[in-house]
């Protein structure tokens, strides 16, 4: 299985997949998804959780079909904008290590989504103690502990991305 990136109107992420499950017959061919993540965000004066989009603008495909380039014409047919992305004309999948990076992060269940991770600020230097950020504490570059958000650097899909990922940070000591 390998899976594809496919631009899509912001915005409209969940209605394209939606559109694209009926243009494509479903999950016999194709698993559509939008990867979301978990934070805890104060409505009304109450700590709630509340999920959001973690790459705004775009949906995953993962397919085993050999012939990608026949399944980004059924997609082009889709009466939505979609667009399957691709490196100087040449569809590509994402890389084993997105590919592993994803799953870490999203888990391997269908959910697809972030669940925040939890850990404490020591000096200068940010330790994750639960949650999918354990062991990717060094591609934290911002922290929010008011708004529970960790800004990560990844590269994904060719790119440098900056991406959002709820995040508790319980106490800040000092060394």
């Amino acid at each position: 299985m390998r899976t594809y990136v496919m631009q899509v109107a912001t915005g409209r992420e969940r209605l394209t997949v939606q559109l694209l499950e009926r243009v494509l017959g479903g999950a016999t061919r194709a698993e559509l998804f939008v990867p979301r993540y978990r934070y805890r965000k104060k409505i009304k004066g109450a700590w709630q959780f509340t999920e959001e989009l973690l790459t705004p603008g775009y949906v995953y495909l993962r397919t085993s079909m050999l012939d990608i380039d026949e399944l980004a014409q059924q997609v082009r047919r889709a009466p939505a904008f979609a667009r399957v992305l691709a490196q100087d004309g040449k569809i590509i999948p994402l890389s084993a290590d997105e590919e592993r990076w994803l799953q870490a992060l999203a888990g391997a269940g269908e959910s697809h989504v972030v669940e925040p991770s939890y850990g404490f600020i020591e000096g200068d230097r940010v330790v994750i103690t639960k949650g999918p950020l354990v062991g990717f504490e060094a591609q934290i570059k911002k922290l929010d502990r008011h708004k529970r958000l960790a800004y990560v650097e990844v590269h994904l899909m060719g790119r440098t991305k900056l991406i959002k990922v709820g995040a508790e940070i319980v106490r800040k000591q000092q060394r």
